[in-house]
């Protein structure tokens, strides 16, 4: 996907909402280039990760191996930590906003808010 496109992340999350369709919500999320498939045990997560697979390979998409983690117990997906205990704040994002010095001007306020909305 040329990214240099205007239109080119939005086309790619609707082209990943198409894959994943009847999957998202159930079995796993997907935002972007991010999948996350989570699941109660170990047999119940092959059988997921295998589903996801299989949409993947109906749609020709392929995996990148090194940027792909594989039965993790905790993980940081879009600014959060999501473990077994539950959903809560990466502590290195919610530093990096209560550190950030007052904005004084148009550009730095623009830089605050790419950093809480975009993280």
């Amino acid at each position: 996907m040329p990214f240099g496109l205007k239109n080119a992340i939005s086309t790619f999350q609707r082209l990943m909402n198409t894959v994943l369709s009847g999957l998202q919500g159930l079995h796993c999320y997907v935002y972007l280039d991010d999948c996350i498939i989570y699941s109660q045990n170990l047999n119940q997560h092959i059988e997921k990760l295998k589903l996801v697979f299989d949409k993947f390979r109906e749609y020709n998409l392929k995996l990148q191996p090194d940027k792909c983690e594989f039965l993790k117990r905790e993980v940081t997906y879009l600014g959060h930590i999501i473990t077994d205990k539950g959903v809560s704040p990466n502590p290195d994002k919610v530093k990096a906003v209560s550190q950030f010095p007052t904005p004084k001007n148009p550009k730095e306020i623009k830089s605050f808010l790419g950093l809480i909305l975009l993280g």
